[in-house]
């Protein structure tokens, strides 16, 4: 760019043309990065690292106990499958720099709009295009509160949280028998199958890995959220990317919503009430940088979801109770924190 590197000199009170006059005599500056390249590159391992040692420490304590691990494994793949969704298409949303709370109640009224259009017309298509249309409409409706009418996020999605959650009950108060929606078991037998989960999942990550990281939507994305004046200045234009996150966001949140569906076909005002909240503990332990920005890692939210997945099945061996997985994800999440 022709222009000179400059740093501040507390001594002469000026600015130095040549950095490497201000640093200390005896530092090695290339044994320095490499140090630094280590340090990532572990830092980078560390949540795969633990997602395998939770599996192991699973399996273990499993095979020891006398459980059936044929089944274990498929509600772990089952439990991870609705977290997984929902935090990969979430990471959209995080890369750039924002965030929305409300995608679990999302996922409810696009489940429930998915069982009464099934119900009524009796077909699994109804059902697919109810869960998909109506997550990525509430999504849209999300990124276009925040975006163009300039409502804080927080405050935005909190408020959605609400609104999404009283709709819900409406619905199932309204169309619903005993507190509860139906869809008639018989329509969703043949996908409650592990293969069509890992199949679900699995597509819809390779998808997102190509936006994310082979395309320009990606790029653009990781540099709205590591410097958005300069994401601005470099013609980026943050509105259009923040509604097209939130829309990949939806589809996520769609795809999910019909695995809620095929997993309990019967929807309540509690039905996948903790997605949310594990979808954020997820991205943590995935090792997601929540500012957003370049290092940003979509896998994240994979790792992530089954680690959860593989902590709540090691749990349940041994306690009863979700409370007591609540505590554990608060005290993990807390200390990654730190």
């Amino acid at each position: 760019t022709g222009i000179l590197s400059a740093v501040w000199s507390e001594k002469g009170g000026r600015y130095m043309e040549n950095p490497a006059a201000a640093i200390p005599a005896g530092i090695d500056l290339e044994a320095r990065r490499r140090r630094e390249r280590r340090v990532r590159l572990l830092t980078r391992w560390i949540p795969a690292g633990a997602c395998a040692a939770l599996a192991g420490l699973y399996l273990l304590c499993a095979t020891v106990r006398g459980f059936d691990l044929r089944i274990g494994l498929e509600v772990v793949v089952a439990n991870a499958s609705l977290v997984a969704l929902v935090a990969t298409g979430a990471t959209f949303i995080f890369s750039c720099g924002s965030f929305d709370l409300s995608l679990g109640s999302n996922m409810l009224v696009s489940a429930l709009v998915g069982v009464l259009l099934g119900r009524a017309s009796g077909r699994m298509e109804a059902v697919v295009l109810g869960c998909l249309g109506t997550a990525v409409l509430l999504s849209l409706l999300n990124s276009l509160l925040a975006s163009f009418f300039n409502l804080p996020v927080f405050i935005m999605t909190i408020v959605m949280m609400n609104v999404y959650s009283a709709a819900a009950t409406l619905m199932i108060t309204s169309f619903g028998q005993n507190s509860a929606v139906i869809l008639p078991a018989a329509m969703t037998a043949h996908l409650n199958r592990t293969w069509f989960y890992l199949l679900v999942m699995v597509l819809f990550e390779l998808f997102c890995c190509v936006l994310f990281y082979l395309r320009p939507l990606g790029r653009r994305q990781r540099f709205l959220g590591g410097n958005p004046i300069c994401a601005r200045l470099s013609g980026i234009r943050a509105k259009r990317l923040t509604v097209a996150s939130f829309a990949l966001a939806g589809i996520g949140i769609g795809l999910a919503s019909l695995l809620l569906i095929v997993q309990t076909p019967t929807l309540s005002a509690s039905s996948g009430s903790s997605v949310g909240m594990n979808m954020l503990i997820a991205l943590v332990f995935g090792g997601m940088n929540m500012n957003g920005g370049p290092r940003s890692r979509m896998y994240a939210a994979l790792l992530g979801a089954f680690s959860m997945a593989f902590l709540d099945a090691l749990m349940n061996i041994f306690v009863t109770g979700s409370w007591y997985l609540q505590i554990v994800k608060g005290m993990l999440l807390s200390l990654i924190h730190i």
